[in-house]
């Protein structure tokens, strides 16, 4: 609080001194919109576009070889296995899809997937092919797009991504440490010819990333992309590899790349203790801003409504006239996101500079509380901004 003004004690509704402004959205950078989010437990194999369970109707007795079981997707495999191809196996599932109906990626879009995978032990690298997950174009008979793989390398069980077309290897890691446990997958693609399309690969063994590495290359074919995943191998493995086995697919995700959308939230409209709404300092938006008391402990408080559970980035605008630090903690929802965010000073009160954090919110209501960590209060305060 500037000395100067005077002591308001605690407002609520600072609506009340100015008149109410609705948020205003600004086009501003992408963000990753969820798309598809399946519960094994609960829409089982509904979650995917189709189901290539023994399409040959090799194996009767050990059907069905792709279910859901409790919340994660399972995938058998048993050595007499054969697709309709009878040189290869084949336990896959294709597509994702809501209720509304499967998702289609086009060119031009990028789409990001993420998931958690348990490969046993018994599911071994080859020294021919075996795929764990693919892009393709639907219809049958045509090549892979990319390729998630377990190989062998020089007598070395790997895991590997690859642009299959160019045979460009995106990424690579040993295998055997990563069985018989979680560990987690993140797929990025953006879908163009040639040059214009790419791959992010990223592997994870809890904390520790193994491999985030992103290559250029043809990521088209023609129609549409569609994701596979399941066990999809040959049989002409020279290392004596193949074993009756299976791999575990859970918390599967699918976001697309949007245009992203700021939602401006102007200080003045929002829940106020311990602070009062100003304009005499320029460069503010809206009709005004806050200047709160010079006490730890005042607040400013935003609503915000999502239409989606998710990520966020919170942008506070904020003017410090005075060369001290003015700390404030972020919670969103109750939850503490940054304690102790420096707000330091601006050069002039006049001067108004941005500071971001990030967030998860949830669908529907989410308040957003910046407090005073000191007793010089908060700096004063412009608008937040919720960018999805």
């Amino acid at each position: 609080m500037e000395l100067t003004r005077r002591q308001l004690g605690t407002l609520v509704g600072a609506a009340l001194l100015t008149p109410y402004l609705p948020a205003r959205p600004a086009s501003a950078a992408t963000a990753w919109q969820l798309m598809w989010a399946p519960e094994a437990s609960s829409v089982g194999l509904g979650a995917f576009e189709t189901i290539e369970d023994d399409r040959a109707d090799s194996h009767p007795a050990g059907q069905p070889h792709i279910f859901a079981e409790g919340n994660n997707f399972r995938f058998n495999m048993h050595t007499v296995d054969r697709d309709s191809m009878t040189d290869r196996q084949r336990q896959e599932v294709t597509g994702t899809r809501n209720p509304s109906g499967y998702l289609q990626w086009l060119k031009g879009e990028t789409w990001r997937v993420t998931y958690s995978m348990f490969i046993p032990s018994s599911l071994k690298a080859t020294t021919t092919f075996t795929h764990i997950s693919q892009t393709k174009m639907p219809g049958t008979g045509t090549n892979p797009i990319t390729v998630t793989s377990l190989r062998r390398v020089d007598g070395v069980q790997t895991i590997e991504h690859k642009i299959f077309q160019s045979d460009i290897l995106v990424g690579r890691t040993n295998l055997e440490p990563l069985q018989d446990k979680w560990i987690d997958a993140e797929y990025e693609i953006k879908i163009g010819d040639g040059s214009a399309g790419s791959v992010r690969w990223v592997l994870r063994d809890g904390a520790t990333t193994l491999v985030d590495a992103t290559k250029t290359g043809d990521t088209f074919l023609g129609d549409r992309v569609r994701p596979k995943w399941g066990i999809y191998r040959s049989l002409g493995d020279t290392s004596g590899s193949l074993q009756n086995c299976y791999m575990l697919l859970t918390n599967m995700r699918a976001y697309k790349q949007v245009a992203a959308v700021a939602t401006r939230l102007e200080a003045e409209n929002a829940t106020i203790s311990q602070g009062v709404v100003e304009s005499n300092h320029a460069g503010f938006s809206g009709t005004g801003f806050v200047n709160t008391d010079n006490a730890a402990g005042c607040y400013v408080q935003w609503t915000h409504t999502a239409s989606a559970a998710g990520p966020a980035t919170l942008t506070i605008r904020y003017a410090n006239g005075t060369t001290v630090d003015r700390p404030m903690d972020v919670t969103v929802n109750g939850v503490v996101v940054a304690s102790g965010l420096s707000f330091g000073g601006t050069g002039a009160w006049t001067t108004w500079a941005s500071k971001s954090v990030n967030a998860t919110l949830v669908a529907g209501a989410n308040t957003v509380r910046v407090t005073g960590a000191t007793a010089n209060g908060c700096p004063n305060l412009d608008y937040l901004e919720v960018l999805v």
